[in-house]
């Protein structure tokens, strides 16, 4: 009997297969990570931005202009506790009204909320004035709460 020696790169290389399942698991993750989370919070950006949309096209008051360095909007828990969702649009203006007078103009304007309720907004005026001489600076809010938070971990 004639024993001959076997060369080891002659045997055939056996695969690792373990990268390519370890590469599908990570993607797997990835896609459930944005399929959870990230749609509902971008389906609560896109109802703040026809919200704050709503709130732009309302008509400003006589002598009235927007201050733009100002405006913000937020959709996150921001009244009380629980498992919900608040949108609020916060419009800066600088007008040279009366405080009764801006007050009561949006007092009656109304503007559809998130799920279709009439929102008013609340008033808020900068007693020290404005950064424009003879104006005032005025905030006016609109706040829609209580909404169906999903997996937007803001509003928990």
């Amino acid at each position: 009997m004639l024993l001959t020696r076997a060369v080891p790169e002659a045997l055939p290389k056996r695969r690792r297969r373990w990268p390519f399942f370890v590469c599908v698991a990570v993607l797997a993750l990835m896609v459930a990570h944005t399929v959870v989370f990230r749609v509902p919070q971008w389906r609560n950006d896109e109802n703040l931005a026809r919200l704050s949309e709503r709130v732009r096209m309302v008509p400003l008051p006589p002598r009235t202009e927007h201050d733009l360095r100002a405006e913000a909007r937020e959709v996150r828990l921001l009244e009380g506790n629980g498992n919900h969702c608040d949108y609020l649009v916060h419009l800066a203006l600088v007008t040279k009204l009366p405080d009764a007078e801006i007050a009561r103009y949006y007092e009656f304007v109304t503007v559809e909320g998130v799920d279709g309720a009439k929102l008013s907004g609340t008033v808020y005026v900068n007693p020290s004035g404005s950064w424009r001489e003879g104006f005032k600076g005025v905030i006016v809010e609109f706040f829609d709460g209580g909404h169906e938070a999903g997996f937007d971990l803001r509003c928990h």
